[in-house]
């Protein structure tokens, strides 16, 4: 007689895939996924069922009652003998036991998220003509896989190219927003993504659902955009600093460069004093930005700045690291005043809006957007821009939170007319 049983593997918290095995009276024994998941927490070891009161709990022992005796009829009704030649029969009556039909693994969405992020290496990039994603690309291909793999077991089945309908989009950008707490940026990302995806499928001439076509990504509205900046009495207070601990003190030289050379902390965190060269009235900082691929040279004449980039320059720091001691120089600065903006929460990991010390959500991309803030309106936007590595006007005042001037237009406009 054989003998028929369940259990989990994983030990990570939530929703959990649920295995059957079987010991087959001919001897063999094998192991499948059932399809169905489970909450960790209510899972018993003992009764190999569910131990929660919910409707899907109740669900869920039911299918795995429906599943035990669907295979001990197969146990009674089969020559076993003949069925000893057989490498694997178990995944086959699962699927007969629910009615599923058997799908090649190739069509799954997880599948040709994986290939994507294998092919990464190679894929042309449109926007520059190069070849090869950049780290940030595979970064977000590869959270959104585990995004993905959260999403099937909160819905209990395998998620298949030819299924991606109007109603699945409308179920995960609900459970986006509103179970997980994704900010509306980040969820629009993942719509995104997805579409990438599948349309990359479909030209490989896998069928898909053609809703997936119609997909629409979204961002945060501009007014209401949170958006922090050092003004210059702040960054004067920073400079004020002395007589730091030696990794604060290196912190802090980063800090004013960031502040002085407006870019992203990839970049800034990576400059090197080779890429530093004298001007006739301050010094130019060569950059290839990792991001966009563009070579930008910026000017630097504030004389702090430039002792640090020529005599005094910082050593190697992590961009965690810098996060971190970021907010410790502000809050020695003095840059304590009680503002409006996102800050994240240790339990849920997402981030909430609230009152909170400047100190405290001042990230290192704030340097950055503080540079092109400071500087807007006193410098022609069309310089800031090629310092940033903005293409579109649009694009950077979105940035920096400002409005497009139309009197500057009109202004220009009739002073020309005026000629005529």
């Amino acid at each position: 007689m054989g003998k028929i049983g369940f259990r989990i593997r994983s030990t990570r918290e939530g929703q959990v895939p649920v295995y059957v095995y079987v010991y087959w009276p001919y001897g063999a024994r094998e192991e499948v996924k059932t399809g169905l998941f489970v909450q960790l927490d209510n899972w018993n070891k003992d009764s190999q069922r569910s131990v929660g009161v919910s409707l899907s709990d109740l669900e869920l022992n039911e299918a795995l009652d429906r599943l035990e005796h669907h295979l001990l009829r197969v146990m009674n009704q089969n020559d076993f003998k003949c069925m000893a030649s057989v490498d694997s029969i178990l995944e086959k009556h699962v699927n007969q036991c629910f009615y599923r039909v058997k799908y090649d693994k190739s069509e799954t969405l997880l599948y040709h998220i994986e290939s994507y992020i294998e092919s990464a290496s190679y894929r042309r990039v449109k926007r520059t003509g190069s070849i090869g994603l950049s780290q940030n690309s595979i970064r977000n291909l590869m959270r959104f896989y585990e995004v993905i793999e959260e999403f099937e077991a909160y819905k209990n089945t395998s998620i298949y190219l030819n299924a991606i309908d109007h109603g699945l989009v409308h179920s995960f950008q609900e459970w986006l927003l509103s179970v997980k707490q994704y900010s509306v940026n980040s969820a629009g990302l993942q719509l995104k993504l997805l579409k990438m995806v599948c349309k990359d499928a479909e030209r490989k001439g896998v069928t898909v659902h053609s809703y997936t076509r119609h997909i629409e990504s979204f961002t945060q509205r501009s007014k209401d955009r949170i958006l922090q900046t050092l003004s210059f009495d702040e960054i004067s207070q920073i400079k004020a600093l002395k007589d730091l601990p030696s990794t604060l003190e290196n912190t802090r030289r980063w800090i004013l460069i960031g502040l002085f050379i407006g870019q992203r902390v990839s970049d800034l965190l990576s400059l090197k004093p080779s890429q530093v060269r004298f001007a006739e009235v301050g010094v130019y900082v060569d950059l290839l930005q990792q991001k966009t691929d563009k070579h930008v040279t910026v000017g630097v004449v504030d004389k702090e700045v430039i002792e640090l980039l020529t005599k005094y320059f910082p050593f190697t720091i992590t961009q965690q690291q810098f996060n971190k001691q970021l907010k410790t120089i502000c809050q020695l600065a003095g840059i304590t005043q009680m503002v409006k903006g996102y800050k994240t929460c240790e339990v849920s990991k997402r981030r909430k809006i609230g009152i909170y010390p400047k100190y405290s959500i001042i990230s290192s991309h704030d340097l950055r957007r503080s540079f092109a803030t400071n500087y807007f309106g006193k410098i022609p936007t069309p310089i800031l821009m090629q310092i940033t590595g903005h293409s579109k006007e649009s694009t950077f005042l979105s940035y920096i939170g400002a409005q497009v001037n139309k009197d500057a237009y009109a202004d220009a406009f009739m002073r020309v007319a005026a000629t005529l």
